[in-house]
């Protein structure tokens, strides 16, 4: 048996150390870069979508409430404000319209025709539910459409046709004729067609003016309804120059009609109350039974056509003041 030297190796603890620490310092640096990486991930995510905290949304919310709140009409989009545009009115339309007013100052303007005037013998249109004194008798036809509707509506409410038409349009000739009046030619509201006198002619009885008395009281209590007024009221002699009247009455159109009564006005005050609303500034408004209005007054231009502010998306009628201006009436 030989005695062989084994030979025995040494372990070379330098070499292990020197490794492991090239390991850590590999590791180190893979985890340093996942690190990197994760970040710019998110940053780059926050850039594209913002987060933020509960308590930071709550109190975004209420900045933007509070910014919201402090927005002005101009800055904020009124979804119901009405957009206006605007026509050309020329300088003697101003004459024409359900508002011109008519009296001793203030002459009425003549169309070039009757037919312009839409003048009207009444026969050719009144109901049954009133009566007219002959053939002559005229009216504008708005007048007498507006005139059947109240009658129509008095006869079903009381079964009475006493109710007489006894004067209605008139020419400057015939107003000239005239004997019972100091109104001249041509600054008479007959001259219109939208004025009139009515009668009480009772079968078999004594006729008279119209008054106000029992059944007949209901259209003095429901005329403005259909566009009517009392011309010339007790108390306001000093305003329209003409003594009171209980039997003549004028065509306005519903809306002023019911201004005029709810705020006891005559024509000429009614005229000049229209002045302090002017387009760009506080409408007046009313109501009637089935609808809603605004109306607002427009200067007339003395030497050019007049552009008038005017509702695009709603229904409106224009009208003269027969002074200096019109007037524009809105459905709302």
């Amino acid at each position: 048996m030989s005695n062989t030297k084994r030979k025995r190796y040494r372990v070379r603890y330098d070499r292990i150390v020197g490794v492991a620490a090239v390991f850590i310092v590999l590791i180190i640096l893979l985890v340093s870069c996942c690190k990197s990486c994760g970040n710019d991930k998110k940053t780059d995510e926050s850039s594209v979508i913002p987060t933020s905290s509960k308590e930071e949304k709550d109190n975004e919310k209420s900045d933007s409430k509070s910014s919201s709140d402090e927005k002005t009409d101009d800055s904020v989009p009124d979804d119901t404000e009405t957009i206006y545009t605007s026509v050309s009115a020329m300088p003697n339309e101003i004459y024409t319209g359900d508002l011109i007013l008519v009296n001793k100052e203030h002459e009425y303007s003549f169309p070039a025709s009757e037919e312009e005037s839409g003048i009207t013998p009444i026969y050719e249109m009144a109901s049954d539910s009133y009566q007219f004194r002959d053939y002559e008798i005229s009216l504008a036809s708005k007048t007498i459409s507006a005139l059947n509707t109240m009658m129509d509506a008095y006869y079903a409410k009381t079964g009475n046709t006493d109710i007489m038409v006894i004067s209605g349009y008139r020419t400057k000739e015939e107003q000239d004729e005239m004997t019972d009046t100091d109104i001249k030619g041509g600054y008479s509201e007959y001259h219109t067609g939208l004025n009139f006198d009515l009668g009480i002619f009772p079968e078999g009885e004594n006729s008279y003016y119209y008054t106000p008395d029992g059944d007949y009281s209901w259209i003095n209590d429901n005329c403005a309804n259909y566009g009517f007024i009392l011309r010339y009221p007790e108390g306001k002699e000093d305003k329209t120059g003409i003594d009171s009247s209980t039997y003549k009455f004028r065509y306005v159109g519903v809306p002023h009609a019911l201004y005029m009564k709810e705020n006891d006005l005559c024509l000429e005050e009614y005229i000049n109350e229209l002045k302090n609303h002017t387009s760009d500034g506080e409408h007046l408004k009313v109501s009637g039974t089935e609808k809603k209005y605004e109306m607002y007054y427009v200067p007339a231009d003395p030497s050019a056509n007049t552009d008038i502010p005017v509702p695009s998306d709603k229904n409106y009628t224009i009208s003269g003041n027969n002074v200096d201006g019109f007037i524009v009436t809105v459905e709302i």
